[in-house]
């Protein structure tokens, strides 16, 4: 069977739930939106994947992360039926943003990989992210683990090693958008505008979301940190081709 499940605390917007509930049966599937206030994510999704039978497949959501077409779903359930990890890749700023690995925020896999694997946990330590540690995993035991990357964003924050930035408001290739930090960003009406064009069936104003985003930022800030990872990926790139130490 497959399975789309999504977990959520009471500290997040009510709207949030409803617009990622009503676009993914927009989209023909239902969604199971767990509130478990206060459970660590990483034991939430051990004991999901423990929970669900043995043939099924697992679509791992965040509660603020949507999909902008059917087929985007079809193909990460298509892709854990074959054995693969598939979804969005994400990095870990405060660990090391060049170890990228496919994040819980959109990630399928199948309960017969999982067990094959050992069953590694989900939870986050020192020095890995919720599933990063899975991914390592996954990737020494030979699973392969497909990753689908940023294309743009709203507000840009962090650095995908040298492929992107991202941010609140991330655009994934193929059709994912991931909001991030839905508790405490001032940005939560990007989530609710690009919801609202899906249910319509209409095209995604990308300006006007920018647009407004200008308008709320107040000062430079955030183009400042833009323009410091933006240079420092540049000058990755440039010691990369040169040999520079």
């Amino acid at each position: 069977m497959d399975r789309i499940v999504s977990l959520y605390w009471d500290n997040i917007d009510p709207r949030v739930v409803k617009a990622q509930r009503e676009v993914f049966a927009h989209f023909g599937f239902v969604i199971d939106q767990r509130e478990r206030t206060g459970l660590d994510h990483g034991d939430f999704l051990d004991g999901y994947l423990a929970e669900i039978a043995e043939d099924d497949v697992a679509l791992l959501m965040d509660i603020d992360c949507l999909p902008l077409n059917r087929e985007i779903v079809e193909r990460a359930f298509a892709a854990a039926r074959a054995g693969r990890i598939f979804g969005c890749a994400q990095s870990t700023g405060h660990v090391d943003p060049d170890r990228l690995f496919v994040a819980p925020m959109f990630m399928a896999i199948s309960r017969r990989v999982w067990d094959r694997l050992g069953r590694p946990s989900f939870r986050p330590d020192s020095s890995h992210d919720v599933a990063q540690r899975l991914n390592e995993i996954a990737a020494a035991a030979g699973v392969e683990i497909e990753m689908i990357y940023p294309w743009g964003c709203i507000v840009p924050k962090w650095r995908l090693g040298e492929i992107a930035l991202y941010g609140i408001g991330t655009f994934y290739r193929g059709g994912v958008f991931h909001l991030f930090e839905s508790r405490k960003t001032p940005f939560s009406y990007v989530l609710y505008d690009v919801a609202e064009a899906v249910l319509t069936d209409r095209p995604i104003d990308y300006f006007a979301l920018m647009e407004k985003a200008l308008s709320q930022r107040g000062n430079q800030r955030w183009a400042r940190r833009f323009t410091r990872w933006r240079k420092a990926i540049w000058w990755r790139r440039l010691r990369k081709r040169f040999g520079w130490s």
